[in-house]
């Protein structure tokens, strides 16, 4: 709907002052994967296409580059945040209107310092999204040394007991999610299951009113805190 709304701005303006050009949205899904983004943006390059807004996921964002940059397409992204996206040598044409994960890694850094805490357990995703801002968060702590345990695991993963085993066995007193929203609510579930119940904390992936949709007892998020990039 937003998007549409955009290209109807642009049409208006462009009639408004006489100019003699339609813009059209042609769309296409990333899938947040980058082996489907890859294909995705092939589409859009053969529709001809002479800009591209997306994808939300880092690594669909980083796959659909190699496709548009090679065309000449220039890609604006609204939400990847890896820091790897900034190399403009390593993905030319690649602009986005969010900060980059090493900036909200520190800040993530801070909010927990300032909760107190002093040996947080780092669970986090291992897609692009995921671990980058999962060092991001780890080198602003003061390195991996420093965390109480850390715990990747795949985006696509759905059952987390012997993660969250693993945090209560290693005695953390605190922990540190980089997750997006379904996983996100599962491990808390999860924690609120297990009996693990120390303070939480997340990122961008949580930071929205709709996480609470994806829990079956919305109050097992009560007390998180999150950070969410603003452009």
């Amino acid at each position: 709907v937003a998007a549409q709304m955009a290209i109807d701005d642009l049409n208006a303006a462009a009639a408004s002052v006489g100019v003699d050009m339609t813009f059209e949205l042609v769309e296409a899904d990333s899938g947040c994967s980058g082996d489907v983004a890859s294909g995705a943006a092939q589409s859009l390059v053969d529709a001809g296409v002479v800009g591209v807004a997306g994808a939300a996921c880092s690594g669909a964002s980083m796959a659909a580059n190699a496709v548009l940059s090679a065309a000449g397409v220039p890609q604006v992204s609204y939400a990847s945040t890896n820091p790897g996206l900034s190399d403009a040598s390593a993905y030319p044409g690649f602009w986005r209107v969010v900060p980059s994960d090493a900036i909200q890694g520190p800040a993530m850094s801070d909010m927990v310092g300032a909760a107190g805490v002093g040996n947080p357990a780092l669970i986090h995703m291992t897609n692009d999204y995921g671990a980058g801002l999962a060092d991001a968060f780890a080198d602003a702590w003061g390195g991996a040394d420093f965390l109480c345990t850390q715990i990747g695991y795949e985006d696509t993963q759905t059952d987390f007991a012997a993660e969250v085993q693993a945090i209560a066995d290693a005695e953390c007193d605190s922990v540190v999610m980089v997750s997006y929203s379904s996983d996100g609510a599962a491990i808390m579930e999860t924690m609120a299951v297990m009996g693990v119940s120390v303070p939480t904390f997340g990122a961008d992936g949580i930071a929205d009113a709709a996480w609470l949709d994806d829990f079956s007892v919305p109050a097992a998020a009560n007390g998180v805190m999150a950070t969410k990039p603003r452009a």
